[in-house]
C-alpha cells in the first residue's frame, strides 16, 4: 500500500460510490468517489450493490489512493471528490505537453 494509511472507506446512505478517509502528513482527509467515477473509470457494473462498490475499491486501492495523496497533500476539513479526469493518465500528459510548449515559446 501507498505510505498513506487508510483509516476507513463505507458506502454513503445513497448508495453513491465510496467515501473514505486516510491520514496523509500531520491529519486525516476524507475523499469520495462516486458511482460514476466507479462505472467509467474501473468498470463497475450499473446498478452494482454497495458491497461490490466496496468490493471494487479495496480491489483498486493503490490507484485510488496515489491519487487521492496527489490531489490534496495537506489534511483539511472538506471532502475531497476524486472525479474521472483525475484518473485520466492521458489529460495529465497533455497538460504536461501543454505547459512544455508554453514555456518553449516564451524563450
Amino acid at each position: 500500500m501507498s505510505s498513506h494509511s487508510l483509516i476507513w472507506a463505507a458506502v454513503p446512505h445513497n448508495s453513491d460510490g465510496v467515501v473514505f478517509q486516510i491520514r496523509i502528513a500531520r491529519g486525516q482527509q476524507r475523499f469520495h468517489v462516486s458511482r460514476r467515477v466507479l462505472e467509467d473509470i474501473f468498470e463497475l457494473e450499473r446498478r452494482a450493490p454497495d458491497a461490490r462498490q466496496l468490493q471494487l475499491f479495496y480491489a483498486c486501492i493503490e490507484r485510488i489512493l496515489a491519487k487521492a495523496a496527489t490531489k490534496r497533500s495537506i489534511a483539511g476539513a472538506d471532502t475531497v471528490a476524486l472525479l474521472s479526469i483525475d484518473f485520466d493518465s492521458s489529460s495529465s500528459t497533455r497538460d504536461r505537453w501543454t505547459g512544455q510548449a508554453g514555456a518553449r515559446g516564451a524563450l
